[in-house]
């Protein structure tokens, strides 16, 4: 038979002290890295702040400065085309004139980018030190861009306004887009954009009031080379509002009538 010798109150208390100790030891070291790991984020976004108050203020409410149909050279002219590229803008040319097929904006499909930067309707330009977002009032479009640097994703998922990522060149906001799904349209016009397209967006202040839009457009599919379009600005009264606007009621056969109790 084994005997169980009693363990002295002495010793009881040593090994609780012991692990008090322990677990004590290794909270501080958890408490010290959580420390220096919030430090180093403070230092950060103070970085970020004091970059920002470096940078023109491009947030605010604009419109654009005249109507776009037709993206162009900054010499006026068509882009240079693919043979690919001119059969299908022909192709899309030739089926609006005939009214056999319609624009993608008439059934409320999204703008894309660039095309979303073409729109009459005003949007509205938030800065921050880390994301810049554009909220399009013309079909609820937004963008969301952090200040990451150049476009970098490894697997991402095609969408119809694409991924963006952005970054301030001196006193410019520059903006890169690409993976897209491939079936949106440059302009009114129908020229074409591929789903490994990449747009480069450069804003800039000219004038206190008007903002520019130096487009580059790199899409060797339908396009020998890339080419730039610009558009421009003007800002409008901080008091503007981005009205509501529901595009799909278009699409409806009649037109929705108000409700009216006891019709």
């Amino acid at each position: 038979m084994i005997r169980r010798l009693p363990i002295p109150l002495g010793c009881l208390a040593a090994l609780s002290v012991s692990a008090a100790w322990a677990q004590n030891g290794a909270f501080q070291t958890d408490e010290a890295g959580a420390r220096a790991r919030e430090s180093a984020e403070a230092a950060k976004t103070a970085a970020l702040v004091a970059a920002d108050k470096q940078h023109p203020r491009v947030g605010g409410v604009w419109e654009l400065d005249k109507p776009v149909q037709a993206l162009m050279t900054t010499d006026g002219k068509l882009p240079p085309m693919t043979a690919a590229g001119k059969q299908l803008f022909n192709q899309r040319t030739a089926a609006l004139r005939a009214k056999t097929s319609v624009d993608p904006l008439d059934v409320c499909l999204p703008a894309g980018t660039p095309r979303d930067m073409l729109s009459p309707e005003p949007f509205l330009i938030v800065q921050t030190p880390a994301k810049v977002t554009m909220f399009h009032q013309y079909h609820h479009l937004m963008r969301h861009v952090f200040l990451k640097g150049p476009l970098k994703l490894d697997d991402p998922d095609p969408w119809w306004q694409g991924h963006w990522s952005g970054y301030w060149d001196g006193d410019v906001l520059v903006i890169e887009t690409g993976y897209f799904n491939g079936q949106e349209w440059l302009d009114g016009a129908g020229l074409p954009q591929s789903a490994d397209a990449r747009v480069t967006e450069r804003f800039k202040l000219t004038a206190p009031d008007t903002l520019e839009d130096e487009i580059t457009i790199t899409d060797a599919k339908y396009y020998t080379k890339p080419w730039t379009a610009r558009v421009s600005f003007r800002r409008l009264p901080e008091s503007t509002l981005l009205l509501q606007e529901e595009c799909g009621e278009k699409l409806l056969e009649f037109p929705l009538k108000p409700y009216a109790p006891g019709d």
